[in-house]
Formats: structure tokens, C-alpha cells, sequence
């Protein structure tokens, strides 16, 4: 078990998400594949689901901060955010598609110490002509408690 699931263990059950059906944009559920490769810890499929020029924005003033290119700076970044908590997890609520983006809509609980942090956040993707995640931009819907809780040490 990786330490992401282990923290999810650590924290409890993820609240419940909507069914998916056939009238889903193909965008959503490729998001949502995406997402549970991540929440198993599979890099190798999570990443497959990405062009190799991945994108990540992270605004904000936070230890978190920054937008990164491709698979070693966004891996970088993973390992940032598990250095800075001792429990992480980002459940999704759900996912909207079209042709060109995609958003997930998740709620997110982390733990460092007795420091907690619960909000919402959304992930807007852009999807290219190949099928592929390109490029996120990451915003938490209180960008001021997540910056509270992911401040630079």
C-alpha cells in the first residue's frame, strides 16, 4: 500500500459519488480514470493518461506553489504535498466534460498534526486533439485556509 492510500485508510470513507452513465462525457470519465490511478497509486496508468508535456498550475502563496511541466516536476510536487501533510486525501463529488475540458470538483481532507484543512477545491483540465490531460489548473475553493494550512516552513 502507497502512503497516499494508507493515509486515506488512516482517515476514513470518501463521501459518495454520483453513477456514472452513458450521457457522462468521455472527457469526465477519462478524468475519472485518471483519478482513481492516483488514488491506487498507479503512476504508470495516471500517467498514461497524459501528454508528456503535462501542465500543472498551483497558485497561491504555499509550500505547494507553482506550475509544473511534465511527469518528474509534477511527481516532484506530489512528493511536496506528502511531505506536508501525515494524512492527504482529495475525494471527488464529481466530473463535467466537453470536448475541450474537463472538472473535477472534489472535497479535500488533510492532516499535519492537529492542524486540519477541509475544502473544496476543482481542477480544470484541458484536454488536447489527442485525447489527452495537458494542462490543470488547480483552485481551492478557500485558496486562504489552504494557504494557511500548506504555509512555507
Amino acid at each position: 500500500m502507497n502512503a497516499y492510500t494508507e493515509a486515506l485508510a488512516r482517515e476514513g470513507d470518501a463521501p459518495p459519488l454520483r453513477t456514472f452513465t452513458d450521457r457522462d462525457h468521455p472527457n469526465a470519465v477519462l478524468l475519472k480514470a485518471a483519478h482513481e490511478a492516483f488514488q491506487q497509486g498507479d503512476i504508470e496508468a495516471l500517467f498514461g493518461l497524459m501528454a508528456d508535456d503535462i501542465t500543472w498550475h498551483m497558485p497561491g502563496n504555499n509550500a505547494l506553489t507553482g506550475d509544473f511541466v511534465g511527469r518528474d516536476a509534477i511527481l516532484g510536487s506530489f512528493a511536496t504535498l506528502q511531505a506536508n501533510v501525515d494524512a492527504y486525501w482529495a475525494h471527488p463529488l464529481d466530473y463535467f466534460g466537453s470536448d475541450d475540458h474537463v472538472v473535477l470538483v472534489a472535497m479535500v481532507h488533510a492532516r499535519r498534526g492537529d492542524k486540519v484543512l477541509d475544502c473544496k477545491e476543482c481542477l480544470l483540465w484541458r484536454v488536447d486533439g489527442a485525447g489527452k490531460l495537458a494542462e490543470v489548473w488547480h483552485l481551492a475553493l478557500d485558496e486562504q485556509a489552504w494557504d494557511g494550512f500548506f504555509t512555507r516552513d
